[in-house]
């Protein structure tokens, strides 16, 4: 039922993560580095995490549509993944700024989701292929 619904999902959610993560990155990257850090260089903390969250968060969910929706459903899976862990790097208390925090929790609550659509989208289709060979034999 979900491979029905996947390649639209994968579509309008897929936007819906680049759109929140762009909204966290650029607020992130006007705000002032973080205060009370002795051992890392806050401005580059902030600069981190700000080419982490455009190149997890932007650029690499957008670029898997690219691909047909229903190719690579694992590869899709573990970069939603990464996604997810990326965006939740910018929920730490060290890191985030006002107004941040709803977008960024919208998009690791997508990234999660459409990990665990790609996983039972690809299971689905595993148990029809043996389903096609079990029929033929």
């Amino acid at each position: 039922m979900i491979t029905h619904f996947y390649p639209a999902a994968l579509r309008i959610i897929t936007c819906v993560i680049a759109v929140c993560s762009a909204v966290s990155a650029t607020l992130l990257g006007t705000a002032t580095p973080p205060e009370g850090l002795e051992i890392l260089d806050p401005s580059d903390l902030r600069t981190t995490a700000v080419v982490l969250t455009m190149t997890l968060g932007v650029v690499a969910p957008v670029a898997m549509l690219i691909a047909e929706p229903l190719t690579c459903l694992l590869l899709k899976a573990g970069l939603f993944a990464a996604s997810g862990f990326g965006n939740a790097m910018m929920l730490s208390p060290l890191v985030v700024v006002p107004f941040q925090e709803a977008s960024t929790a919208l998009a690791v609550v997508c990234s999660v989701a459409l990990t665990i659509a790609s996983i039972v989208t690809y299971m689905e289709s595993v148990e029809r292929r043996n389903a096609r060979r079990r029929a033929n034999t």
